[in-house]
């Protein structure tokens, strides 16, 4: 009876708070994909797959800080209503609801360790090939009085667009054609040929420097082809993603570490959350969301200096100290008291 009565509190807190937390999180990742689309024509359909493919790595951080919340609070409502005291009066002992909190602590972390250690590489994986995929098409969104555009290696400005033809086209590159290249035409066409970028000018001047010497070319119609980098989207290799990490490569070591120390905060703040939890509604203040905050702070930025200087070592230190400190903590301030 009073295990389903405590996870029904948790449950309610715990949906909340994620409901809230996901929308927040969803609204960013959509103005983040809406810059894709100044480069990236999509359809409906397109942004919702990259929506899903963005979603993994930011329900990875909401589900362990929205669990470890939504324990602590659902108990502390138990404690402050003087419902947790009535409990501990008919034999329900601190240890017994720790016990409780157990199985669904290590289910957590192995949704996260599969998260952070699988879905959130595959999914950035698919991602970028999918973004890849789209610019070998060539269907660009070049929009008429934006400057800063980019139409393969050349920066683009145009007067006006309709379909894939523009006209008043300004186009500069530093890269393309193998020097310095400014390009001005009345009009253009856009086209992908099995693979070959392929801009096609009408009626203007082309002005190209190199070694100090600046050439003008006036031209009735002018062609630049280039190869679209081909990509490759064989099956993702997940064993050899992570083996870079201690192959030397630092960036990598860093994201190992990241989300190994990011899976196992559940199971080291296990005893946290009686700490947090458990409280004396006559002599205590309600201090839950300061201990919430103080503590998710506090475990995320050691995450973050550990992972930078010491990944392999932090990824074990870090929630071995923080699983022996809770428990020192807990054995201290709530089981000698109730």
């Amino acid at each position: 009876m009073f295990k389903n009565y405590l996870f029904s509190s948790v449950s309610q807190i715990f949906f909340s708070f994620f409901i809230v937390l996901f929308f927040i999180s969803s609204v960013v990742l959509l103005i983040s994909i809406a810059s894709i689309t100044l480069v990236v024509k999509m359809n409906f359909m397109d942004l919702m797959l990259v929506f899903l493919y963005l979603l993994p790595g930011t329900v990875f951080f909401i589900i362990p800080i929205t669990f470890f919340a939504a324990c602590i609070l659902g108990l502390s409502r138990l404690s402050y209503d003087y419902e947790l005291l009535v409990f501990f009066s008919l034999g329900v002992s601190p240890r017994k609801i720790l016990f409780y909190f157990i199985p669904t602590t290590l289910l957590i972390s192995v949704v996260l360790l599969a998260f952070s250690l699988a879905l959130i590489p595959l999914s950035k994986s698919a991602y970028s090939d999918f973004i890849a995929e789209k610019r070998t098409k060539v269907d660009v969104n070049i929009r008429a009085g934006d400057l800063g555009q980019k139409l393969g290696d050349w920066l683009v400005y145009i007067d006006s667009a309709k379909d894939n033809e523009y006209g008043g086209l300004v186009l500069f590159s530093g890269v393309d054609l193998g020097q310095e290249s400014f390009v001005v035409a009345q009009k253009g066409r856009v086209e992908n040929l099995e693979g070959v970028f392929k801009l096609s000018l009408d009626s203007g001047d082309a002005y190209f420097a190199k070694n100090n010497e600046l050439h003008k070319v006036n031209f009735e119609n002018m062609i630049i082809q280039s190869e679209v980098k081909k990509i490759n989207l064989s099956s993702y290799d997940l064993v050899a993603y992570w083996k870079s990490a201690f192959e030397g490569k630092k960036s990598q070591a860093r994201r190992f570490a990241q989300a190994i120390m990011t899976s196992f905060f559940p199971l080291a703040s296990i005893f946290l959350i009686p700490l947090f939890g458990i409280a004396n509604p006559r002599f205590q203040k309600n201090l839950s969301y300061v201990y919430i905050l103080g503590s998710v702070t506090l475990y995320f930025v050691l995450v973050h200096i550990l992972s930078e200087n010491i990944p392999f070592l932090g990824m074990v230190l870090l929630p071995v100290v923080w699983f022996f400190g809770g428990y020192y903590l807990f054995k201290k301030k709530i089981l000698k008291v109730y």
